[in-house]
């Protein structure tokens, strides 16, 4: 499943994406990749809010390889590379949430992706509401959304009693 979604997001990427100005939104690429890594290290082993499972091709830490830094950036430069300018910006966010949380809900029903310690689709849905206009943020504002990012992490690990 992850080879799959992996091919489906570089073929639209190569086909929507804006590659002339990849360098434009690479600090944010690399913004998503070491935030899906951070989380994988904090959670490595004993505290997952979500995982992945392993396939008969890939190993777990190969799917979260995979997931850090293909998807996600690939995510990113999808995302950000047809973010509107005409007054529509909610809509397209939902948009990309939505979409995001039925992929997710479908990958779910086939356990590829596990919820622990109290997370649930209902955490990834607010989770993803967040996550797509801090994309955004970071985009146009370093310097705003990193200790924004900080906070709403430490909020994290404090609603499930990380820390």
């Amino acid at each position: 499943m992850n080879i799959g979604i992996v091919i489906l997001l570089a073929l639209l990427a190569l086909w929507k994406a804006d590659w002339k100005n990849w360098e434009k939104y690479y600090p944010t690429m690399l913004y998503i990749a070491l935030a899906a890594s951070v989380y994988e290290i904090i959670a490595h082993e004993k505290f997952h809010l979500w995982d992945f499972k392993e396939s008969i091709i890939l190993s777990k830490i190969m799917v979260h390889f995979i997931h850090n830094l293909i998807i996600n950036p690939l995510v990113v430069l999808l995302f950000l590379s047809n973010y509107p300018s005409n007054g529509s910006e909610m809509i397209y966010n939902a948009k990309w949430v939505v979409g995001f949380w039925i992929v997710e809900c479908l990958v779910s029903t086939t356990d590829a992706i596990t919820y622990h310690n109290g997370w649930n689709l209902g955490w990834s849905l607010l989770f993803l509401i967040v996550m797509f206009p801090m994309v955004r943020l970071h985009h146009l504002n370093k310097s705003l959304a990193l200790p924004l990012s900080i906070g709403i992490s430490i909020l994290l690990l404090l609603l499930f009693d990380y820390i």
